[in-house]
């Protein structure tokens, strides 16, 4: 059912019943304006490939416009649509679409409002297209922390070719930034991968020339993408004239459906979570729920709000909050992982008991993950009375331990790159008093592995300086059959960064059959 984000069209009916004849009547919303909800964070969009007239409203002179142009991009609109069927055909899922049906003559949906139209009654439909596009936004930031918006288009410059529009990178800054230059231009990009699908993309894989003055981006992109911030990112697609006829439009279709899963899989981690089955169906994390019980009780901070928060946009998981005596009763053998949240380590330690921790080191043992973050990393070191002991981990500086709040740099290792599905060298994340981490080198412990180290510091309320630097920020180990990830900064109070969390999830996660269904 289509989120409440898209009840603007039967405003939009009810705004041109007001303002045109009995001949508007007759005109729906989705022959001005097609949006479809979708279950991925990808929006298509298509401003120029329709052919409705807007009732009331004459074609528009162009004066004081420049570049004005009043046609259609053949095709396009049917382009979108075949695109998104082959991505669903893909993934199992569709992508959010937002297609203007009427004709560009009246009212060019990518430009600014003061040059888009000429009569008021076109302004409606205007707000109506971008509204679609706004909502199809919020909602894939709200699910997913990010997304990413493709703009299609046409040109008859090269018949054959595809021109990338972002504003010279501009409106992929959130990308460029979490995954670096090849994101962009390289052979993982959306346009390497279009070029080994067999299409020639301008400019070439691996080019350092601008984008082309005529194709590089425009209003959409301008206005959706990441050039201000944010973490919503846009391309523009400017397809040549063969590759969008029909008779050719399905194999472009299935080739950009290809490209574009591919990147989303490398890129978005809600796609990469997305496997397929020899059916052509989608599942997350294998044919099984991933069942999640996060710590609620004692020593449980208000960012343990805001995990709960992220983990219930993420599908295929299912959450248990628990308390202390729900652990010690039992309650873990049922789960997959735990995950101890921020707060205060001591706090959850102590409160949990000798009992209470001995159930999550004999679940963890036994195949169960864990995942700790900040206070949870304190829990899971051997560095405390009150410490789990999974995680062969001191705490260093343990004197200046609220050393203060704010954003960090971290540096990634190979393995935390591969782990985390990111393709960065540094990120920014957010850092509340976690722990400084060290091996601990206890033998009955298996040493862990380094996923992040801190590349800058926080030394408030007298902590030393020259301590953090070059810290664990984030480390995975091996406990028994089980693994454990701790973060010592906070992924789930990081906008962009949820999606580590679903990447740490399923790392850790206990394997298990399918089930039997």
């Amino acid at each position: 059912m289509p989120s409440t984000a898209f009840r603007f069209g039967l405003l939009l009916c009810l705004s041109l019943n007001r303002l045109c004849t009995s001949q508007a009547e007759a005109q729906t919303p989705s022959q001005l304006v097609f949006v479809e909800p979708g279950d991925l964070p990808i929006i298509l969009t298509a401003p120029h490939g329709g052919s409705e007239a807007i009732p009331g409203v004459s074609p528009r002179q162009g004066a004081g416009v420049a570049l004005f142009r009043p046609q259609a991009d053949a095709f396009t609109a049917q382009l979108t649509e075949k695109l998104a069927d082959a991505i669903e055909a893909n993934v199992g899922k569709r992508p959010y679409v937002v297609i203007a049906q009427f004709h560009r003559k009246y009212l060019d949906a990518n430009r600014r409002a003061r040059d888009a139209f000429e009569s008021p009654q076109a302004e409606t439909v205007y707000a109506a297209y971008h509204q679609a596009i706004t909502d199809a936004r919020d909602d894939i930031v709200r699910r997913w922390g990010r997304g990413t918006l493709i703009d299609i288009h046409g040109q008859a410059t090269e018949p054959r070719g595809i021109f990338r529009g972002t504003q010279n990178g501009k409106t992929t800054t959130h990308l460029t930034n979490q995954f670096g230059r090849e994101a962009l231009i390289g052979e993982s990009s959306l346009f390497g991968l279009l070029s080994k699908h067999g299409l020639q993309v301008i400019p070439a894989i691996n080019s350092s020339d601008n984008e082309h003055p005529n194709y590089n981006g425009g209003y959409t992109v301008g206005t959706y993408g990441s050039s201000s911030g944010g973490t919503f990112d846009a391309i523009q697609l400017e397809l040549g004239r063969e590759l969008r006829v029909p008779g050719s439009n399905t194999e472009t279709a299935n080739k950009l459906a290809d490209a574009i899963t591919e990147f989303s899989a490398k890129y978005l981690a809600a796609v990469s979570a997305v496997r397929m089955n020899g059916g052509g169906k989608t599942t997350r994390f294998g044919n099984s729920e991933v069942r999640i019980g996060v710590y609620v009780d004692e020593g449980a901070g208000s960012s343990a709000n805001k995990l709960l928060a992220v983990l219930a946009n993420f599908e295929g998981v299912s959450v248990t909050q628990l308390t202390a005596d729900d652990i010690r009763s039992g309650q873990l053998a049922d789960l997959d992982l735990l995950m101890q949240p921020g707060g205060s380590g001591g706090g959850q330690g102590r409160h949990l008991g000798e009992a209470g921790r001995e159930a999550i080191r004999d679940f963890v043992s036994d195949g169960g993950g864990f995942i700790g973050i900040c206070a949870g990393a304190y829990l899971a070191s051997a560095d405390y009375s009150w410490s789990l002991n999974i995680l062969d981990a001191k705490v260093i500086d343990r004197q200046h331990w609220n050393r203060g709040n704010g954003e960090v740099e971290i540096a990634l290792s190979d393995s935390g790159r591969q782990v985390l599905r990111l393709e960065g060298q540094t990120l920014s994340i957010q850092y509340a008093q976690g722990p400084l981490l060290a091996p601990a080198n206890r033998p009955e412990i298996e040493d862990y592995d380094v996923i992040a180290t801190f590349e800058t510091e926080i030394a408030k309320n007298g902590a030393p300086t020259g301590v953090m630097k070059g810290t664990t920020a984030i480390a995975k180990g091996q406990f028994g059959n089980g693994r454990v990830i701790c973060f010592s900064p906070h992924p789930e109070l990081t906008t962009g960064l949820e999606h580590t969390l679903l990447c740490a999830i399923e790392y850790v996660k206990r394997s298990r059959l399918p089930d039997a269904n």
